[in-house]
C-alpha cells in the first residue's frame, strides 16, 4: 500500500504588488457592491419620484380640461385659456394632448403664440385679463428668423426640485417671451393680429428688459382681414405681453384617450402621449460621473490597508521562514565539521591507528567537544535574550572594570594575533546588570579580536554615555549591519571558529538593558559603539 505524505508548503517571498492586486480585487469586488446596491436605490427612488410627477401633472391637466369643459357653452375665452394651459404644460413635461368638446376637435399643444392682455381700469374695478391665441399661423413666420429665435429660453411652471425632468428635451423647445405694442383683438373669437413687438431678453438682469430687436407685421388699416378686430395699443399702463411655444413636429400614434360627459349631457374628452422621463443616468450624469471618481479613489486607497496587512504578515511568516532555515542551515554546517573530526579521532582510537597519537586524538577530542559546547551555550544564550527570559538586575557596575576584565579574558586571541589594545581605563560608573553587560562587552572585544587586521590596533573608549570599539578590519565589510544578524561570520571568524552569534546576543543583551547597538564600516575600520 502507498501512502501519501503530506509535505509541508514552501514559504515565497512576498510581492507587494501582487498582494496589493489580489486584495483589490476583493476590495473592488465589495465596493462594486456598494455601488449598484447604491445606484440601484437612488434609481428606484428617481423612478418613484418620476411616476408621482407623471401622474401628478397629467391628472393636473385632466382637472383643468374637466374643469373649462364643464360648462353648458364653451367659450372663445376658454378654449385660449386651456391653449395656454396646454402648451404650459407640454414646455415641462413634453406631453402632447388633443382636445375634444361635443365631438369636435377644440385645441391641442401645437405651437401657438397666446396673448395676455389686461386693459386700463379705474381704481375699485375688478381688473380683467383676456387671453388671445395669433389669429393665423401666417404670422410666425415674422418671429421664425435667427435674430429672434435666438432669444428662445425655457420658462419652467412647475417645481423641479426633485430633480425629475418630465421632457427630456425640455432645453430644446423655443418659448420666446414677447412684448406687443400694438395688436388687433377680437373680443368675440379670442383671436389677435400682431402690429408692433418686441422680444425679451431671458438672459437680462430685469425680466422686462429688451433685446433690442423690434418685429413689424405688415397691417394696411381697413383690410377685410381686419373685420371685428379692435386696435390696441400699449400706453405705458395697459399690459399686454405674449409667448411662443408648443409642440413642433409630426403626430406620434398611439394617444391614450379618455372620454367624459359633462354636467348638461356634452361629451369632451382627449388624446394624450406619453410623458418622456429622463433617464437617471443622464439626470445625475455629473453626480453618477463624480461617484465613480470617488469609488475608484476610495478602492484604491482602501486596498492599501488590508494589502499592507497582508504584506507584512506574509513577510514576518518569510522572514520567520528564513530565519529557520538560515539557522538550521548554520547550526548544521557550524556543528558538522568538529563532529566529523570527533567522528575520525574517535575511528583512529577504535582503530588503534597511530597508537603513539592516542593522547593526541584524546586532547582533540576534548578540543572539539569543548569547541561545541561553546557554540551551544551560545545558541543557548541568543535562545534566550530572543524570548525576554532573562531577569534584569540592575545595580551600580564601573563598566571601565568590565571593559578591562574583558580585555584580559581576551589576551589570549589578542596575543595570538599580535594585536595592541589602545584603552586608557576609567571608572566610569553606570547603572546596569554586570553579567548581561559584561556578556555583551566581552563578545564585542572577542569579535574585534576575531576581525581585526593582524598586527593592527584595537581603540576602546568609554565615558558615562557611550562604549566604543574600533578594530582595523582583515577583510572589507560590505554591509555592518547584516554582521549583528544570528550567525553572521566574516573569512576571518570562520577560520577561528567563531559561532557567528557574538554580536547578535550583544545587542539582546544591551536591547534587555535599555542600550542601543550601533555598528558601521568606515573605511578599513570597524565601529561598534554602545549608546548608554
Amino acid at each position: 500500500m502507498t501512502m501519501k505524505v503530506k509535505t509541508h508548503r514552501k514559504i515565497k517571498k512576498p510581492s507587494f504588488i501582487l498582494t496589493y492586486w489580489e486584495c483589490l480585487i476583493v476590495v473592488a469586488a465589495f465596493l462594486a457592491l456598494i455601488g449598484v446596491l447604491v445606484y440601484g436605490n437612488y434609481a428606484g427612488e428617481y423612478g418613484e419620484r418620476a411616476s408621482r410627477m407623471m401622474a401628478t401633472e397629467e391628472s393636473r391637466m385632466s382637472g383643468i380640461i374637466a374643469i373649462t369643459l364643464n360648462k353648458e357653452k364653451v367659450t372663445p375665452q376658454d378654449f385660449v385659456r386651456l391653449k395656454q394651459e396646454l402648451v404650459w404644460h407640454y414646455s415641462t413635461t413634453g406631453q402632447r394632448f388633443e382636445v375634444y368638446y361635443n365631438k369636435e376637435k377644440i385645441t391641442d399643444t401645437s405651437r401657438a403664440m397666446i396673448m395676455h392682455y389686461s386693459p386700463e381700469y379705474d381704481a375699485g374695478e375688478e381688473p380683467q385679463l383676456y387671453f388671445f391665441e395669433l389669429a393665423d399661423e401666417k404670422y410666425l413666420k415674422y418671429f421664425d428668423t435667427p435674430e429672434v429665435l435666438q432669444y428662445k429660453t425655457v420658462i419652467p411652471v412647475i417645481d423641479l426640485s426633485e430633480g425629475v425632468h418630465l421632457n427630456p428635451k425640455f432645453d430644446e423647445q423655443p418659448v420666446i417671451e414677447i412684448g406687443v405694442r400694438e395688436a388687433y383683438v377680437n373680443f368675440e373669437t379670442g383671436k389677435f393680429i400682431p402690429v408692433s413687438c418686441y422680444v425679451l431678453d431671458p438672459k437680462a438682469e430685469h425680466s422686462l428688459q429688451l433685446s433690442g430687436v423690434l418685429v413689424s407685421i405688415p397691417i394696411e388699416k381697413g383690410s377685410p382681414e381686419l373685420k371685428g378686430y379692435t386696435y390696441i395699443k400699449s400706453n405705458g399702463i395697459d399690459n399686454f405681453s405674449a409667448s411662443i411655444e408648443g409642440y413642433e413636429g409630426p403626430e406620434e400614434e398611439p394617444y391614450n384617450t379618455a372620454v367624459s360627459m359633462n354636467d348638461y349631457g356634452i361629451y369632451y374628452g382627449y388624446k394624450s402621449s406619453k410623458i418622456t422621463v429622463e433617464s437617471f443616468d443622464d439626470a445625475y450624469k455629473t453626480q453618477i460621473m463624480i461617484g465613480n471618481c470617488v469609488l475608484v479613489i476610495a478602492m484604491l486607497a482602501l486596498t492599501l490597508i488590508p494589502a499592507a496587512l497582508i504584506f507584512n504578515r506574509k513577510k514576518r511568516d518569510y522572514e520567520i521562514f528564513e530565519y529557520r532555515r538560515k539557522v538550521t542551515d548554520a547550526m548544521a554546517h557550524d556543528l558538522k565539521t568538529p563532529m566529523a573530526a570527533i567522528l575520525t579521532y574517535a575511528e583512529n582510537l577504535e582503530n588503534h591507528t597511530g597508537e603513539n597519537k592516542q593522547e593526541f586524538y584524546v586532547s582533540k577530542i576534548s578540543e572539539k567537544v569543548w569547541q561545541m559546547n561553546k557554540m551551544v551555550n551560545s545558541m543557548l544564550d541568543f535562545s534566550r535574550g530572543e524570548n525576554d527570559s532573562v531577569t534584569v538586575n540592575k545595580t551600580a557596575v564601573d563598566i571601565g572594570a568590565v571593559l578591562a576584565d574583558a580585555i584580559a579574558e581576551n589576551e589570549h586571541e589578542i596575543t595570538k594575533r599580535s594585536l595592541k589594545v589602545d584603552y586608557d581605563k576609567k571608572e566610569v560608573t553606570v547603572n546596569t546588570d554586570k553579567v548581561l553587560f559584561s556578556q555583551a562587552v566581552g563578545n564585542l572585544i572577542n569579535n574585534a579580536a576575531l576581525y581585526a587586521k593582524e598586527g593592527s590596533t584595537v581603540s576602546i573608549t568609554c565615558d558615562s554615555s557611550k562604549v566604543c570599539v574600533i578594530n582595523v578590519v582583515a577583510e572589507k565589510v560590505e554591509d555592518a549591519e547584516a554582521m549583528k544578524q544570528p550567525f553572521a561570520k566574516g573569512n576571518e571568524s570562520r577560520r577561528n571558529m567563531g559561532s557567528g552569534l557574538g554580536l547578535a546576543i550583544a545587542e539582546n543583551n544591551l536591547v534587555l538593558l535599555g542600550y542601543k547597538l550601533e555598528v558601521k564600516s568606515e573605511g578599513d575600520n570597524f565601529v561598534v559603539t554602545i549608546t548608554l
